[in-house]
């Protein structure tokens, strides 16, 4: 599994957990407010004015946690960008170096192939040399 297929899996899961919790969030608040709408109609005695106040209350918290959610998508989002183009990244510039090190390898045996090669005329050489040498003698 390459890198940035574990980065997205990580990532998908962290995004799926606060998910969830944000809509179990959700669920325990409108079922508060259900009661506390039942409770309030049940109540002749407050005024009307202190029902709404409850409610836009009420009104408030939806707001601020739909913002939330926006606030938390738009991070996810850019996060997630920012993630896989960061993998990517460092995918590319690990075949670079790989594609390097390659390269390096090729010239390395190209060199050792010269200087052995180069070594061995020069022995020849040295050989001829000393049996001209030898025959002068």
């Amino acid at each position: 599994m390459d890198q940035k297929t574990m980065v997205k899996q990580a990532f998908d899961f962290q995004k799926a957990a606060l998910d969830n919790v944000y809509r179990n969030l959700v669920a325990m608040q409108d079922q508060a407010e259900k009661s506390v709408s039942l409770f309030l109609d049940r109540i002749p005695w407050m005024p009307e004015e202190s029902r709404q106040i409850i409610m836009e209350w009420g009104n408030m918290y939806k707001k601020g946690r739909d913002d939330l959610k926006r606030v938390m998508d738009d991070g996810y989002d850019k996060m997630e960008s920012y993630l896989v183009s960061t993998a990517e990244a460092t995918q590319r510039a690990a075949r670079q170096v790989q594609e390097t090190g390659q390269k390096a390898a090729q010239q390395a045996q190209q060199t050792t192939r010269r200087a052995s090669q180069q070594a061995s005329r020069t022995a020849s050489e040295t050989r001829r040399a000393a049996a001209k040498s030898m025959e002068k003698q």
